[in-house]
């Protein structure tokens, strides 16, 4: 009687201890295709801000870009054929952001333009 008993709770304790790890791992696979979701729902996120952030600078209107604009005192030297007085340059910041709805997921792209427009003498004070 007695080594049924040990058989009995032999087996009751490998029952356990493989429910245990059957349960562990089945926590784990769910955590893991939690995990896979929401990288997949950043990728797709970053992709349509990108995507939105390029069509914007494609189409954009430099006349139309006014805000988040600061004149620069001098031009770059790639310009410096043109005199100082005559050509004015500007940088322009051009930002594109999205965020999801359902997790706390942010996606952000910025690029940085440079406007020349050239100043006559009548422009001058």
């Amino acid at each position: 009687m007695r080594n049924r008993g040990m058989v009995l709770l032999t087996a009751l304790l490998f029952l356990t201890v493989m429910l245990l790890v059957v349960g562990s791992n089945l926590f784990i696979s769910k955590l893991s295709a939690q995990s896979a979701q929401a990288a997949q729902q950043q990728l797709q996120l970053e992709f349509r801000a990108l995507e939105q952030h390029l069509m914007m600078l494609n189409n954009v209107d430099p006349e139309e870009l006014p805000r988040n604009s600061w004149d620069m005192p001098a031009c770059p030297a790639i310009y410096a054929a043109w005199s100082d007085p005559e050509l004015q340059c500007e940088l322009l910041f051009v930002e594109t952001a999205l965020r999801s709805d359902e997790r706390p997921v942010f996606a952000r792209y910025n690029s940085i333009l440079l406007r020349k427009r050239f100043r006559f003498a009548e422009d001058q004070p």
